[in-house]
């Protein structure tokens, strides 16, 4: 078996390995967007919540009426801050992830590299072996 072939099986783990670590930087994207999403929701709905709470001023609200609103928006605020957390979790989780995944396509694309050289020296070395005997069955010229 030809050191090249030999290779093989490891380059393979290391490609198999760098799927799986660009298969969870997906995920991991995928749960950041939408984090990233329902903070946006939250903050908008809180925006869209002020301006009611505006109009129904404007118009006149009792004191237990402004009290309801104001414990909803700090529960909204609340929720907010809660969702801003998960964002900053998720994106520290995808730039953990981006980082594993570079790491293994770094190994996998040097063993790509290691076996693809290993290959091209062995063709070559055939390559020099069958010229060498092409070369010792001409009729030697005088």
């Amino acid at each position: 078996m030809s050191p090249s072939e030999r290779f093989k099986p490891i380059q393979k783990i290391a490609t198999h390995k760098e799927r799986k670590a660009a298969a969870a930087l997906g995920e991991s994207l995928k749960q950041r967007e939408a984090a990233k999403q329902r903070l946006d929701e939250l903050n908008s709905y809180l925006a869209e919540y002020f301006e009611r709470f505006s109009r129904a001023a404007q118009r006149g609200l009792s004191s237990s009426q402004i009290l309801e609103y104001q414990v909803f928006i700090s529960k909204l605020e609340g929720a907010i801050a809660e969702q801003e957390k998960i964002v900053a979790k998720s994106q520290q989780q995808c730039d953990t992830s981006k980082a594993q995944w570079r790491g293994r396509y770094t190994k996998s694309k040097a063993m790509e590299n290691a076996v693809g050289r290993l290959h091209q020296a062995e063709r070559k070395d055939a390559e020099r072996r069958e010229q060498s005997e092409t070369d010792d069955r001409a009729p030697r010229k005088r």
